[in-house]
């Protein structure tokens, strides 16, 4: 049966009844519009069941090496997820036993030759279902080794969910055409001219007969034209006159790092930097952007930009796009790697609200020389949405104002935000997620949410999870300036925070700290972009020691 994981949402939300909801987690961030909810309640949105958490079972992949970066989807009692050795993995939801691999053993593994990390990456990022042809389908994203060049050129593979067949390799949606590394201010040296493209963390979106995902580059090496391609999700051939590109022809930039979301009207992402000496600012310039494009065209229906091009130090929306149907409006939320948070109507792309509010209504920085302001900063985290509730690792008033920590200081920290509340109340809660390592930009992975239980990888190897202060009572209370606590102000600090022009906010209740069995060895640790999937009343994570968990309260 065809599933709806977008439409479920919609009518879940207005309090519908719907039968054919189930509890999948089909898509990176659960469904088409990146929200990182799992709607239907389970014992994982019990708080009193979450502190009983443990790993029932674990795949350990029978090829030696195998790491990942890209985080599960889980759908037929079938857990799907691909490694860094560029082999995608189909697991028994119940048992945890594989039940096939692609591509089959003895075959040429889904990377390449190229002598760089161009094209040597493997699947970094999570797949999709589909339907095609009256056959459930998972589609994924990775190198092709038989393609022209063979340097590195990725294309999408849609394989059948119950066997591993493959049903189509689409068309080369990201070209390598050369590897060369060697910096140089000639505009027509190969470095330049060369295409190093990539999919890389870009998950791979289907929806309305077509297949869509991100084109970036690889370590700004140099930064390449980022865009979107589209393919059609019967034949895996390139949509006629589908035609989504950041900057102008002939010019670099605006990388399409994320995975496109949707709500069925419009397709939205966000860009990267375009500015990477010695090019000048293009004429046409979709970088450091959130995007809404027509999803048959490609053609832009709005642009938000919130930092100029002057001041264009690296500060990419890497984190991506997610929808919210809040009860004031559709906005789209995300979060930019300078550590700014953001909600935009959806309709307009008008700014509703920007944290720290530096720059309301318009939200917009002056085009004034560049500055450390608006650097990467490595925020890069995509957010969770729970009614009006905002989830994301995000920079707080450090990064305008803070005495010592500054940009940094929210590495360890997730912010709920209230993104329909004015902004004296913002923030609903704020935590500082334990089991990190202070003063690292890739702390804490992609949080996911079930019934107001938040949960939540760590750079450390573990899982932590957080409860809404309306599902259980907070651990305390804490000001959002948070060089004003106890210890430096005293009984009276919630006086300074308050007139200080901040907030009090919650502290959620922690219910679970759990250390995942390869722990920080061998490279154990989760985190960037890699989300804990909910389905089946299971928890599925999957980590850089090699390993995919299921976890339930037991």
């Amino acid at each position: 049966m065809r599933r709806e994981p977008q439409l479920c949402a919609l009518l879940l939300i207005a309090g519908a009844t719907v039968s054919g909801c189930q509890a999948t987690w089909p898509n990176y961030r659960a469904e088409t519009g990146r929200m990182g909810q799992q709607i239907l309640a389970s014992k994982l949105s019990d708080p009193d069941a979450v502190p009983h958490l443990k790993v029932g079972w674990t795949f350990t992949p029978p090829d030696p090496g195998s790491k990942f970066q890209g985080s599960p989807v889980v759908f037929d009692h079938t857990v799907f997820v691909g490694s860094l050795q560029g082999v995608f993995y189909a697991i028994d939801e119940k048992t945890g036993t594989l039940r096939w691999r692609y591509p089959s053993t003895g075959s040429l593994l889904l990377t390449s030759p190229c002598p760089t990390a161009f094209g040597n990456y493997g699947i970094k990022s999570s797949a999709t279902f589909a339907e095609i042809g009256g056959q459930d389908a998972v589609i994924f994203g990775a190198p092709d080794p038989a393609a022209s060049p063979a340097l590195g050129s990725a294309v999408l593979y849609a394989v059948n969910a119950a066997s591993g067949a493959l049903i189509w390799k689409s068309d080369v949606v990201a070209t390598v055409n050369g590897c060369t590394t060697a910096y140089s201010t000639i505009l027509s040296s190969p470095y330049y001219t060369e295409l190093h493209e990539r999919i890389a963390y870009s998950s791979p979106l289907a929806s309305g007969g077509k297949v869509y995902v991100g084109i970036s580059d690889s370590g700004d090496d140099p930064i390449q034209n980022g865009r979107v391609a589209a393919v059609d999700e019967a034949t895996g051939k390139l949509v006629p006159g589908f035609s989504y590109f950041s900057v102008t022809a002939g010019n670099r930039g605006g990388g399409v790092w994320n995975g496109p979301a949707t709500d069925g009207q419009g397709l939205y992402f966000t860009t990267g930097n375009t500015r990477f000496p010695p090019e000048l600012e293009p004429a046409v310039n979709r970088g450091l952007s959130m995007m809404r494009v027509d999803p048959n065209t490609g053609s832009a229906a709005w642009q938000f930009q919130p930092v100029p091009y002057a001041q264009d130090d690296d500060p990419d929306w890497s984190a991506g796009a997610a929808v919210m149907y809040s009860s004031s409006g559709e906005q789209i939320l995300s979060v930019q790697k300078d550590g700014w948070a953001y909600g935009v109507e959806a309709s307009t792309g008008k700014c509703l609200w920007q944290y720290p509010p530096t720059n309301e209504p318009s939200c917009a920085f002056a085009p004034s020389p560049p500055n450390t302001l608006h650097n990467d900063y490595h925020y890069k985290v995509p957010g969770a949405v729970w009614g009006d509730t905002f989830i994301t690792m995000a920079g707080g008033w450090d990064l305008v104002m803070g005495p010592s920590q500054g940009p940094t200081a929210g590495y360890t920290k997730l912010y709920a935000f209230n993104a329909t509340a004015p902004d004296a109340f913002r923030v609903r809660w704020v935590v500082d997620v334990p089991d990190t390592a202070p003063g690292h930009g890739y702390n804490i992975g992609a949080p996911s949410v079930t019934g107001g239980i938040v949960y939540v990888t760590t750079s450390q190897g573990h899982l932590v999870a957080f409860a809404d202060p309306l599902v259980a009572i907070p651990q305390g209370i804490v000001c959002t300036y948070d060089w004003i606590n106890p210890a430096s102000v005293g009984p009276t600090w919630p006086v300074f925070c308050v007139a200080g022009g901040a907030q009090i906010a919650f502290v959620p209740a922690q219910l679970v700290d759990l250390a995942l069995p390869d722990g920080t060895s061998g490279g154990g640790p989760v985190g960037l972009r890699m989300e804990p999937a909910i389905a089946y009343d299971k928890l599925f994570v999957s980590t850089q020691g090699g390993h995919v968990y299921a976890l339930w309260p037991q």
